[in-house]
């Protein structure tokens, strides 16, 4: 009976060890932190995986931060993590230790908030943080681009934010 209970025990720890990207999570969005920045539930903190957007203290970034903000806090959100060796010991954090995400929301139908930033030019990808299975988002950031959208948007000339990155 105790060798039964043991297996059990066992199986269920299996389970629960299962890769996080594997399963997605859900949680609803407490709080935006900025624009590719938000809390999940009182205390999980995560990037937004493959991206990044302009500072808060920026124009444009304000108002990236205002729409993620509009967007997602206080609704409930699918998390898929990136992780290196498909357990949870492996997921892929940046330099301040935040775990990365993508987030899949709903509007009408299911959509990658991490995709909806990057077509509308509010963000710009990371290719320090990007995984092989997101290389797409190269093509939807060029998309932004080459119509000027957001960060993307040339004022006298130039292209304001990413200039300096």
């Amino acid at each position: 009976m105790l060798r039964i209970k043991k297996r059990q025990i066992s199986v269920v720890l299996l389970f629960l060890a299962l890769p996080i990207s594997a399963l997605s999570n859900t949680g609803v969005v407490k709080k935006v932190l900025s624009g590719d920045r938000v809390q999940i539930g009182d205390t999980f903190v995560a990037r937004l995986t493959g991206i990044t957007a302009p500072p808060r203290d920026e124009i444009i970034g304000y108002k990236i931060f205002d729409f993620t903000k509009r967007e997602l806090e206080g609704k409930t959100v699918k998390l898929f993590t990136w992780t290196t060796d498909n357990t949870a010991a492996g997921i892929v954090r940046d330099e301040n230790g935040y775990p990365f995400v993508e987030i899949e929301y709903w509007k009408g139908e299911p959509l990658s908030f991490n995709e909806v930033l990057l077509k509308k030019g509010y963000a710009r990808v990371d290719q320090k943080y990007l995984p092989e299975n997101l290389k797409h988002y190269l093509d939807l950031e060029k998309e932004a681009r080459e119509k000027g959208l957001g960060i993307w948007e040339k004022k006298e000339g130039r292209v304001s934010w990413c200039d300096n990155q």
